[in-house]
Order: structure tokens, then C-alpha cells, then sequence
């Protein structure tokens, strides 16, 4: 049996994608967790040639790219974290986001960087990003392609609550996050009842009054968890408008350095298991995403099978 092991920040990355943002928060998670890092690039066969010895040297090309990319990825991560730290890689073989989910199951947090939705390459990455934070086995940071980790913000916390109940471990894993940080957690709680009459009803007085009033309920629903995070600031936000807006808003506050989202409990074997405000915010975000599974994740150590030494790509 392997020994009980720390679960490593898994970051994906692709062939010749940049993956400097992802670089950055992958080093700040693993410095923070104490843990090493895994790399997992997915590869599916490459149908461009009618003949089997074609289809074969077409795979083998693919192949020895991605294992050179791999490479130059651990090695500067390698560099940037010290040789102290653990870092492997792998190549996953089969279709893109299933491949990525079942490494998932070894993670601690995975991390993924992604093009913004008005970014002219939006489509490729995101879609991936989007199917793996929907099923992955550990909370995954979409990480937007623009950001840098580094001397830019301060580290609030920033998650979107809906009630005590199903937001409950959303919420304790935001409180666990700012804990590492050092940092602060801003519970925000979106109130919005229709189009056709909000903007008229909610004018001036009426909409102070609402607002404080959510802000109040959920200051009374997280009570318990906020009493139970002593040494971590909080504040709670109530604001006037569709949820995803609001959380992409606060996405641009230059003190926030995560937002942090639950999906949908999966029902049903398809489809995404995002639910509209956190597919929205992701594709809309500023600054990281962190997608959550609200029914919580397993412990933090597993015998893992990825092995403490760098690995050898080529043996993938």
C-alpha cells in the first residue's frame, strides 16, 4: 500500500497554450497548502489521416509535442516554487474533460486557465473549463488568461450565498481559503424579484430598505460559521440585481482575488451541472473563479498514486 500523501494542486494545461496566469496561482496555491504540483496534459487521438500508419505517426507527433510541452512546463514551475517542492507530470489519453476530471480525484484544488468570454479565443478553453469545474473531484480555480497573482490585489474572498443550507460548505471553504490567504471573506447575497418591475419599485427608499434587510437575514443565516472563523474579517453585501451580475462586479474590485461559486448537485448523468450564474461568472469574471461542489469533497490526504518524485512524461 503507498504511503498516505498530501493531494498536489493538479494545474492542466495544453500544447501550445500560454499558461503564464495559471503558473502564477499554481505556485501561490502550493506555497500556501505546503503541497506539490501535478501536471496533467489530455490527449485524444488525432483523426487527420485515412491509413493506420498515418493515423499512428499523426498520434506520435502529438504526442512527443505534448511530452516537450510538459517538460518546459515543469520546469519552470520547477524553478519558480524550489527544488523542495514535488513536481510530476502525466499524459491522460482519451477525450479532454473525462480524462481531466478522473486525475482529478487526486487534487487538492484544480487549477485551469481559461480566454474571457470577450476574448477572441474564447471558445476552446472555456468549454473545457467548463465541463471539468462541472464534474471535477476537487474545487477548480478558472483562472482568466489576463491575470497575475503577484502585487496586484489584496486577498479578500469574495462568494456568492445563496442560504445557510446549500450554501453551507460553499461558504466554510471560502472562510478555509481567506484562512491561508491571511485575508478576508465577503459573503454577497444578490436580491432580484423581475425585469418588468424592479428598476421602478426598488427606486430610493424601498430598495435601502430590501437591501438592508437581506444583508441582516444573512448576517443571521452564517452567524454559527462566522463565529466558528474567529480570527478571519468578514463582511456580508447585499446588492440590487441578477446574481451573476452582481458577482461579476465584484469580480472587478481591485481588493478581490477569488470569487468563489457553487455548482448544481448533479441530477441527471448530462448536462453541464454549472447552473446559469456560475457558468456566467465564469465566463465573465476578472479575477479567479473557484468552482465548488456544495455537497463538499473528500479529506485532504489519499494514497495517491502520483509519485512525490518528478515524473518522466515520455513513459506516459
Amino acid at each position: 500500500m503507498l504511503p498516505i500523501e498530501p493531494k498536489k494542486v493538479l494545474m492542466c494545461v495544453s500544447p501550445g497554450e500560454d499558461f503564464e496566469a495559471a503558473l502564477d496561482v499554481t505556485v501561490a496555491e502550493a506555497t500556501r497548502r505546503g503541497c506539490g504540483v501535478h501536471l496533467a496534459l489530455a490527449v485524444r487521438p488525432v483523426w487527420a489521416r485515412r491509413s493506420a500508419g498515418d493515423l499512428s505517426l499523426v498520434e506520435g507527433e502529438w504526442r512527443k509535442y505534448g511530452t516537450d510541452f510538459l517538460v518546459d512546463c515543469e520546469r519552470r514551475i520547477s524553478k519558480e516554487i524550489g527544488a523542495d517542492t514535488p513536481v510530476s507530470s502525466e499524459i491522460v489519453h482519451g477525450p479532454v474533460v473525462p480524462a481531466l476530471v478522473e486525475v482529478s480525484q487526486n487534487a487538492a484544488i484544480v487549477v485551469m486557465q481559461h480566454h474571457r468570454m470577450d476574448r477572441v479565443r474564447h471558445v476552446p478553453t472555456l468549454s473545457v473549463t467548463n465541463g471539468v469545474a462541472a464534474r471535477a473531484h476537487a474545487p477548480v480555480v478558472a483562472v482568466p488568461d489576463s491575470w497575475r497573482e503577484v502585487g496586484q490585489r489584496s486577498d479578500v474572498i469574495v462568494v456568492g450565498v445563496e442560504d445557510a443550507v446549500s450554501s453551507a460548505h460553499v461558504t466554510r471553504w471560502a472562510f478555509e481559503e481567506a484562512q491561508r490567504l491571511g485575508g478576508s471573506v465577503r459573503l454577497v447575497r444578490a436580491w432580484f424579484f423581475s425585469a418588468a418591475f424592479d428598476d421602478d419599485m426598488f427606486k430610493g427608499q424601498a430598495g435601502l430598505v430590501q437591501t438592508a434587510y437581506v444583508r441582516e437575514e444573512v448576517g443571521r443565516e452564517f452567524a454559527e460559521l462566522l463565529e466558528s472563523f474567529p480570527d478571519v474579517p468578514s463582511e456580508v453585501v447585499a446588492a440590487h440585481g441578477p446574481a451573476a451580475d452582481v458577482l461579476v462586479a465584484q469580480s472587478r474590485s481591485r481588493d478581490v482575488r477569488r470569487v468563489v461559486v457553487g455548482r448544481h448537485e448533479p441530477t441527471l448523468p448530462l448536462g453541464s451541472h454549472l447552473g446559469p450564474v456560475t457558468r456566467a461568472v465564469l465566463n465573465h469574471s476578472s479575477c479567479p473563479v473557484v468552482v465548488v461542489d456544495p455537497r463538499g469533497t473528500p479529506s485532504t490526504t489519499t494514497t495517491s498514486r502520483w509519485t512525490p518524485e518528478p515524473a518522466n512524461p515520455s513513459r506516459s
